[in-house]
């Protein structure tokens, strides 16, 4: 699974590449160009007729980044990080700590490429390689799991079954000290019923990436584990129903998505 996961991840860049050349972008990243590459946007565009989930990639992004910064906390921990650049984009300055966690050997090289083009980090970036379906005891050497951290799990909980994406949950809240925040998206069970969904998700088997992960009501999940949520679709956020992100610009709302984007507080 290690190479279609890290092509999904390129495809993502290639996503966020193009909302930012966007004049009215909704969300902007500037190292998204670093792993564009000429493939990803081939693979991309080849996705266009099965009408892909695109629009929900700069709206969560917009969503982590808003809370970060306003989260006030002094580290962070991207949970299936990828091409994750905040660590590179956003004002994190030292001490703050940002911990990239994803698959064995999806991060190699990443440092390395974002350096070639340009881009220094701007604080303290640790990348761990693990498989989240059974994640280590603790995120990393140095971590510290009494200081208040945000969380952002983007793009992952698709790939997760119901019960590995509740053992993920519960690895993230043993180590979350009070003042911690979570924001994530998933599907909610209506994108896999719906038939123009179909042609999609049967492309991203075939791939070997198949979305399996869904939930119902993200802020009744979270409240066993003592968080505090907020959830919307984007199909709530493209029809103006949710107070805490701005609002869309048509291109991003003409094809309304039955994925939650969620933020919790503990």
């Amino acid at each position: 699974m290690t190479t279609p996961v890290r092509r999904t991840s390129d495809w993502m860049a290639v996503v966020r590449a193009e909302e930012s050349a966007q004049p009215d972008a909704y969300y902007v990243d500037p190292c998204a160009e670093v792993f564009a590459t000429e493939q990803a946007r081939k693979v991309v565009d080849a996705f266009k007729p099965f009408h892909p989930p695109s629009e929900i990639v700069p709206v969560r992004g917009r969503l982590g980044d808003q809370t970060l910064l306003s989260s006030r906390v002094r580290q962070a921990v991207s949970v299936g990080a990828g091409s994750d650049s905040r660590p590179y984009r956003l004002p994190l300055d030292p001490p703050f700590v940002y911990y990239e966690v994803d698959l064995p050997g999806q991060l190699s090289g990443k440092a390395e490429a974002l350096a070639e083009a340009g881009f220094q980090p701007r604080c303290r970036v640790v990348s761990v390689g693990t498989d989240l379906r059974s994640p280590p005891p603790a995120v990393a050497p140095g971590f510290d799991a009494i200081v208040a951290t945000h969380w952002i799990v983007e793009g992952v909980l698709y790939y997760l079954t119901r019960a590995e994406a509740d053992s993920v949950i519960g690895w993230i809240t043993r180590q979350s000290a009070p003042g911690s925040w979570l924001t994530f998206d998933v599907p909610h069970p209506c994108f896999f019923t719906d038939p123009d969904r179909r042609p999609f998700l049967r492309e991203m088997a075939a791939r070997g990436v198949p979305f399996v992960g869904a939930v119902e009501d993200p802020v009744a999940w979270l409240a066993p584990h003592g968080w505090t949520a907020e959830a919307a679709t984007h199909r709530d956020v493209a029809e103006g129903r949710c107070p805490w992100l701005p609002p869309l610009p048509p291109r991003l709302s003409a094809r309304k998505q039955d994925i939650w984007l969620t933020r919790a507080r503990r």
